[in-house]
């Protein structure tokens, strides 16, 4: 009895040559892999983006609250002292009078 193979989900033929459904599938998996690794890219991409934006925006509230409110310039200080312990960074800092 003859019949046509029947096409499954993508185009890959239910019956017929299993090495080219393998071989297609494959390729689709690769594909698929691929398509997750951008996105998952992306996603981090914007991740290191947002953290940049919220210090940037954290420091220059705190910055230009402190120009104004000592107690402010105060606080901050004593944050830096307490968390800034590259030597490179300190010195930075010491410059501009915040340590």
């Amino acid at each position: 009895m003859d019949y046509e193979p029947c096409i499954v989900a993508d185009g890959i033929k239910a019956d017929g040559d299993k090495t080219a459904q393998l071989e297609a599938l494959k390729k689709r998996l690769e594909k698929t892999k691929a398509q997750i690794m951008a996105i998952e890219t992306r996603h981090k991409e914007q991740a290191r983006k947002d953290d940049t934006r919220l210090k940037v925006l954290i420091g220059a509230a705190h910055i230009a609250d402190a120009e104004v409110h000592e107690e402010t310039r105060t606080a901050v200080k004593q944050v830096l002292e307490r968390a800034i312990t590259a030597e490179r960074d300190r010195e930075f800092l010491k410059e501009k009078g915040w340590l």
